[in-house]
């Protein structure tokens, strides 16, 4: 193939190896094979091509942008001649391999490796504008900036009515969307009146609004303003997020909208108590939720103009002639890193991402069929069978939110108790409380609130008993070993929250939860505590899984004496069992030692439930018997006992 004229910003070397080859991008993709010996491991797919590290820095002297940009990473994988000084001119011959990277499945990912040694993982994404003669090649886009233009709401409607139409999982999970209608909507037909009306059960289409206050909403429906929002609200009244909201949920062709502090009586507590009842409710049945992640405050709004993001290089890309268009011709490649460092172009930093670090907001997200996310770069769609940005750009999905088990969401409970897929439910919700006590509440009376609508699904799908966070079933003892974030010197509230038993009593992040396996017949894992009787007293009969005013717990186990030594650091405890054998395992749940109302001093003296242990067991590898011993897990300290009642079993320790 005869190659078009080469640009000055690219040497002769690199146009006529790896640029004329496509950068190895429309070849095998490039991998690592292990070896199966001593040998070092091998490399496939690609490009290879070979230079000299004198040459590469000429060619990068006199303006080779790929030359320019290949040598921090030559640098970084020390490919100097083996014996040779350290100076810049001994470097010998340098051994590129180049090309897609194979772990990458969804997009394209540029992997380079350098004499055997691979610099680019999974970090650099390869994208091109949509005119760009390299489109019909490469199919990542850039990012959509302009998140509240004509263009991008009509791809972003695209996008969710190809969702409601395509997705079966979606259409399972939405049911029936007329079983439920909120009391009260916006009427979004007229952006510059808007209003509020009742549906007196009526059906309608709506779209739900997910946002963060952080400031007073003097705009909210009160007693006293219900009459005049009825008639028609002032725009200019309302924060720009909810002004905003109107305007996507108008430009969608959609007449409805609800939104928490408009359509709940906000000083009403019986109205409030009936809305947050069927607060889930809300945000599943709704035709799509509008998550205003970057918005930090209800006046920031989510339309704003996002600042443009630069690639980290821009280089031509040769392409491929075929009997459509034997005419070579050149495009554009732009590379981007997708990274959590805020330094880079491509950031999805942590900080904008507003919604995701507050607790009310994960019901909301977890529960919605689908949502429009309004990120800090781009507008997402988030359903419960894919992510993908607007405009087909690259999406970083290793900050994929997880998605609830299928069986969260049928109406009738058909899942055999203690199953496997129980079990997956189970596990579900552990992952649910993990994520859920590290985001922030403006109230921590609110902490059982704030998941009582994913509880009450949850509590639907397992067929057991929801006390204060946990389920009083068989595997209460596992539900019991959850430990406060690793390193995290805490203390209860003074005001109470939930039994001390309970995660909800920390209002703090729940950290290495129920390491524990559930024990099964045939597992090593046994039951050394048994649960009397277990019972909560919720604040409201009528809402028995929000708040509760106490809650009792009565085992019946062995008790193992410890004691709590000098720490080592101010953040470090250990618990220590005197004279019972083994204290192996032991710290694995004793982080639990920090949530002591009263401070912890060295030598204090407890004691441990045993609650758990694993039973000797025998194997034999490779013709040798080995023997594991009796080791003790699960144990519970006893530092808070407020809550639990204690019977003692035989053969106390």
């Amino acid at each position: 193939m005869r190659l078009p004229r080469r640009p000055r910003s690219v040497c002769s070397v690199c146009w006529k190896g790896p640029f004329a080859a496509q950068l190895g991008l429309l070849a095998q993709p490039v991998q690592q094979h292990k070896a199966t010996d001593a040998s070092t491991a091998s490399w496939t797919g690609g490009y290879t091509y070979t230079t000299l590290w004198y040459t590469m820095t000429m060619s990068a002297a006199l303006g080779c942008t790929w030359c320019q940009y290949l040598i921090p990473y030559a640098l970084r994988a020390r490919v100097y001649t083996k014996g040779a000084p350290r100076d810049a001119w001994s470097y010998g011959t340098l051994h590129f391999r180049v090309g897609r990277e194979a772990r990458v499945t969804a997009g394209i990912a540029l992997c380079l490796v350098v004499n055997d040694v691979p610099v680019w993982d999974r970090s650099i994404w390869v994208y091109t504008t949509l005119d760009d003669p390299a489109a019909g090649f490469i199919s990542e886009r850039p990012r959509l900036t302009d998140v509240g233009s004509d263009r991008t709401l009509a791809l972003a409607k695209q996008c969710s009515d190809h969702c409601a139409r395509e997705h079966p999982r979606c259409r399972a999970i939405s049911g029936n969307s007329g079983c439920f209608v909120p009391a009260r909507l916006i009427d979004c037909r007229d952006p510059r009146r808007p209003r509020i009306i009742l549906t007196m059960g009526a059906q309608h289409v709506y779209v739900a609004l997910s946002y963060v206050w952080g400031e007073e909403q003097p705009h909210r429906t009160t007693d006293a303003n219900l009459s005049s929002h009825m008639d028609g609200i002032d725009p200019t009244q309302l924060p720009c997020t909810i002004r905003d909201a109107i305007l996507v949920t108008y430009k969608l062709g959609l007449s409805f909208l609800w939104a928490d502090s408009l359509c709940i009586i906000q000083d009403s507590p019986m109205d409030k108590h009936r809305q947050l009842v069927s607060m889930h409710n809300v945000y599943r049945y709704a035709y799509l939720t509008i998550d205003a992640e970057i918005a930090s405050k209800a006046s920031d709004g989510f339309l704003r103009g996002q600042r443009p993001l630069r690639p980290l290089l821009i280089i031509p890309f040769i392409c491929p002639a075929n009997p459509e268009n034997p005419r070579t011709e050149v495009g554009n490649l732009h590379l981007g890193r997708y990274s959590l460092d805020s330094a880079t172009p491509w950031s999805s930093a942590i900080s904008s991402r507003h919604t995701r670090t507050r607790a009310w907001c994960l019901q909301e997200a977890l529960v919605s069929t689908r949502a429009l996310a309004f990120t800090e770069h781009t507008v997402q769609l988030r359903c419960q069978t894919t992510i993908e940005n607007m405009g087909r750009a690259r999406h970083n999905t290793f900050s994929d939110a997880p998605r609830l088990p299928d069986a969260i969401f049928r109406t009738e409970r058909d899942i055999e108790q203690y199953s496997d897929e129980w079990l997956a439910v189970r596990r579900g919700w552990y992952a649910i409380v993990a994520e859920y006590s590290h985001r922030r509440l403006s109230y921590p009376s609110d902490t059982l609130v704030a998941c009582a609508g994913l509880a009450k699904m949850f509590a639907h799908a397992l067929g057991s008993e929801y006390v204060a966070g946990l389920w009083n079933d068989d595997f209460i003892l596992i539900d019991l070993l959850w430990c406060v974030e690793y390193n995290c010197c805490a203390r209860r509230p003074q005001r109470y929250l939930a039994p001390s038993w309970s995660w909800a009593s920390m209002g703090i992040g729940v950290d290495n939860v129920w390491c524990l396996d559930f024990p099964q017949r045939g597992s090593p894992w046994r039951k050394m505590a048994e649960v009397v009787s277990c019972r909560i007293t919720p604040q409201d009969a009528a809402f028995p899984l929000g708040p509760v005013v106490s809650g009792l717990l009565v085992l019946r186990a062995h008790v193992l004496a410890c004691k709590i030594l000098q720490p080592e650091t101010p953040l470090d405890r250990r618990l220590v069992v005197l004279g019972t054998g083994t204290t192996q395992g032991m710290c694995d749940h004793t982080h639990r030692a920090l949530s002591s109302r009263r401070p912890i001093r060295s030598s204090v003296s407890t004691s441990l439930l045993r609650l758990f242990s694993y039973q000797p067991i025998s194997e034999s590898t490779l013709g040798l018997r080995r023997t594991y011993a009796t080791k003790d897990y699960g144990l519970y300290p006893l530092l808070d006992s407020s809550g639990i009642t204690l019977q003692k079993a035989a053969g106390v320790y």
